[in-house]
């Protein structure tokens, strides 16, 4: 009652949970954490109306202090208030997983387009309400930006709002206050352990999606392929739907026969949906996985077939298996993969279709998972004949300590090259391919920046490639 009061008579003008972002009239939300005292002392000089705490009020600010007993169930409260739960009226769908969330939205976003819905999206590469870019700092934004987000979709004249749901984000409580319509699980294999510690912690947190935000009258559609979506699948009642590569009892999406793969996309007979088969531009054997997924999605909500073929023959992912240069029998892909899993994925695509020699170029991030260096290591040897080692986003570490941990999972010498200037690394890699080779560079996709210390340097794989092929 408390909120609803403060949003009334004390004319709040906004919610920070961020003491950087407060403005004149906000009502802070200030976490216990050991810099408590001096992110209020921060919000209240930048014109705060209140602290919202779950410790005792300091002297000096007992007048514009809230003692609550949880503040994340407090931020919601007053975000349901003060943003009108904006998720009441829109239809929200979400993918969580390890690989894929990012493609599998955009041809979520497409099929319900091209139904006649009005959708708004949330995700890595950017987020949209209607045909509008809003840059995208996280995967799944804080809980505050999220209401705020939905709101502006709401009076827009959104009907569906789609996200990417992060491990984090699920993990951290970010999507609190929202009920699912549809809930899809694309795959688990390893990041992120740095923050969850080990896998099962880390497929936890993605469950969580499905039994703890996922309506009562909404749908889950999960890949039953992968090892963890089969133990989800099998743990949840309710409406669920089983997606496969492979024709099973349980599984209502597969494909029939096989699926024809080539650098120009793929087609694929799904009896479930059309007895005609479907046509993309995407290709690989993950993409087989996104598209069955997202067509399991739009089976879910009845869409309409032809809205399903619009949109799978007119959608490309920007930096996800991207060919960003096809000429004179040379191939050269852009793709975000940066986990184990997603390089050996992106590598074995490219090697069915690759004539000549494979090559890839690439990196691990710094500040994050290790474990993951010497493994990508390893794949990379396994896949490709050449191999480029390079730096990709070192933030805080040194690119050299970087670059160790992933030779040690290399065991070859020949065909390998380590040079930690990225842009050089491709301009190299580009010049030494020959007619029919193909060169995967890994793990920034669409991301236009390289992170050195904690400053963003302008840096895109795509235009250092079109350099280097001049």
């Amino acid at each position: 009652m408390i909120f609803k009061e403060l949003l009334q008579d004390f004319k709040i003008t906004g919610l920070a949970d961020d003491s950087r972002r407060v403005q004149e009239g906000y009502l802070f939300f200030c976490f216990p954490v050991k810099e408590s005292l001096s992110f209020a002392k921060m919000a209240l000089d930048q014109g705060a109306r209140a602290i919202v705490a779950e410790t005792e009020a300091p002297l000096e600010m007992k007048s514009k202090w809230i003692q609550v007993k949880n503040v994340k169930e407090a931020r919601l409260e007053a975000a349901i208030l003060f943003y009108g739960n904006p998720f009441e009226q829109l239809k929200v769908h979400a993918i969580t997983g390890t690989n894929g969330k990012t493609t599998s939205t955009f041809l979520m976003e497409a099929m319900l387009n091209a139904a006649g819905r009005k959708t708004a999206l949330i995700g890595t590469i950017c987020n949209k309400i209607g045909n509008e870019i809003i840059p995208s700092f996280l995967t799944t934004p804080g809980l505050l930006d999220l209401f705020a987000f939905a709101r502006h979709a709401l009076e827009a004249g959104c009907t569906d709002l789609v996200m990417e749901a992060s491990s984090h984000a699920l993990d951290q409580g970010r999507v609190a206050g929202i009920s699912f319509k549809t809930a899809l699980f694309s795959n688990l294999t390893q990041d992120h352990l740095d923050y969850h510690l080990t896998m099962d912690l880390y497929f936890e947190a993605k469950k969580t999606l499905f039994t703890k935000y996922l309506s009562k009258e909404g749908h889950a559609v999960i890949n039953v392929d992968d090892a963890y979506g089969k133990i989800l699948f099998d743990s949840l009642d309710g409406n669920k739907m089983a997606v496969s590569r492979m024709k099973s009892k349980e599984a209502m999406i597969y494909p029939e026969g096989n699926v024809a793969q080539s650098e120009r996309g793929m087609t694929l007979l799904v009896p479930a949906i059309s007895n005609q088969p479907f046509e993309t531009h995407l290709c690989g054997d993950f993409n087989v996985d996104n598209v069955l997924l997202v067509l399991g999605f739009a089976k879910a909500l009845q869409l309409p077939e032809m809205a399903i073929r619009k949109a799978l023959e007119n959608v490309r992912v920007h930096g996800r298996f991207e060919l960003v240069y096809n000429q004179n029998k040379k191939h050269v892909v852009v793709d975000y993969a940066h986990t184990p899993d997603a390089l050996q994925r992106v590598l074995q695509t490219a090697r069915r279709l690759c004539q000549g020699k494979l090559a890839v170029v690439f990196g691990c991030g710094g500040d994050r998972d290790k474990t993951k260096r010497p493994l990508m290591g390893s794949i990379a040897t396994k896949n490709a004949d050449v191999v480029w080692v390079t730096s990709d986003n070192p933030r805080t570490e040194k690119p050299e300590d970087i670059i160790q941990d992933i030779l040690k999972g290399i065991s070859k010498k020949e065909d390998l090259y380590v040079i930690e200037n990225r842009a050089e690394a491709i301009q190299k890699a580009c010049v030494s391919m020959n007619e029919n080779d193909w060169l995967v560079i890994a793990g920034k996709g669409h991301e236009n920046y390289q992170i050195i210390g904690q400053t963003k340097h302008h840096f895109d794989d795509s235009e250092e490639v079109q350099k280097a092929m001049l």
